[in-house]
């Protein structure tokens, strides 16, 4: 079955805005006053359909008329590109919003998998790896030991199961120095470097750096900023649940402070996660 269509940027529709990061890195939290800025600055319900979700297999059937089921992961794979001008094609916003975990990759023919062609640009979101581990430990419910060895896998993808099916579609998101390079140095497309850390500090300076990068009004960054303050988002949590939390994960909006990793890793993890990932890190400036 031949899905694949042309590499031409569409004569009309919209371009993406990619919002990149390595999971719990503040993606969700841009996202959310992202939105809330596009709102005029007005206060969110992180329950209501934030529009930058991940690609997922609802919009594969709909812009291809096939039963993703029907199809083996590398034949998705292999049409993503195509997925994504079809989509940017058929936008009747110019600016679209899009949540990515995926590292930068190519398709095994060689075509990238997000388009420059159909890309405003990519807003890539670091946070120091020491504090992802952490993070990633309580999300997924896991040990500090298996949370480092895992943003250490070159092989991690997520949504990937072959027992069941998920919403999503399969992301390869590979070891954490792996996913940072990868966008860093490989987008081909404007790429704009957000620190989590900066986001803590001065939450509406960097949303007005995003809001410009990706040409979306900036007039209401201090109120968007303000409206989307993480202990709104965690009280909203607690009074309501968020749907975006697996169930492995005691909370979503768990603590959004830095040096946690420092805190609470053994020595022999903190070793290993700088052995592992150091270059990338002194390259940040998180060593």
């Amino acid at each position: 079955m031949n899905l694949r269509g042309g590499n031409s940027a569409p004569a009309q529709g919209g371009q993406f805005g990619w919002l990149v990061s390595y999971p719990k890195s503040g993606n969700t939290w841009m996202r959310i006053m992202l939105q809330s800025l596009r709102n005029g600055g007005a206060p969110v319900d992180i329950n209501e359909s934030i529009d930058s979700h991940i690609l997922n297999r609802e919009e594969f059937e709909e812009h291809f008329g096939v039963e993703s089921s029907d199809l083996a992961a590398p034949e998705i794979d292999a049409v993503r590109p195509e997925l994504h001008r079809a989509i940017a094609r058929a936008s009747k916003d110019p600016l679209i919003l899009r949540k990515v975990h995926d590292r930068c990759w190519l398709t095994a023919s060689g075509e990238r998998v997000f388009p420059p062609e159909v890309s405003r640009g990519a807003v890539y979101i670091v946070r120091d790896p020491r504090d992802v581990a952490v993070s990633f430990a309580h999300f997924f419910g896991l040990d500090l030991e298996a949370a480092v060895d895992s943003m250490a896998d070159s092989t991690k993808t997520y949504a990937s199961s072959s027992s069941r099916l998920t919403l999503q579609l399969s992301q390869q998101v590979g070891s954490w120095s792996e996913h940072v390079a990868s966008w860093l140095d490989d987008a081909a497309m404007p790429l704009l470097l957000i620190r989590y850390e900066d986001m803590l500090a001065d939450s509406a300076r960097e949303l007005e750096k995003v809001a410009r990068f990706l040409g979306i009004p900036a007039e209401a960054c201090a109120q968007a900023a303000a409206a989307a303050g993480f202990s709104t988002l965690r009280e909203q949590e607690d009074k309501r649940g968020f749907r975006e939390k697996v169930p492995s994960a005691a909370r979503f909006f768990r603590q959004g402070r830095s040096g946690e990793g420092k805190e609470k890793l053994p020595i022999h993890l903190l070793e290993r996660i700088e052995n592992v990932h150091g270059a990338v890190m002194k390259r940040l400036g998180y060593l």
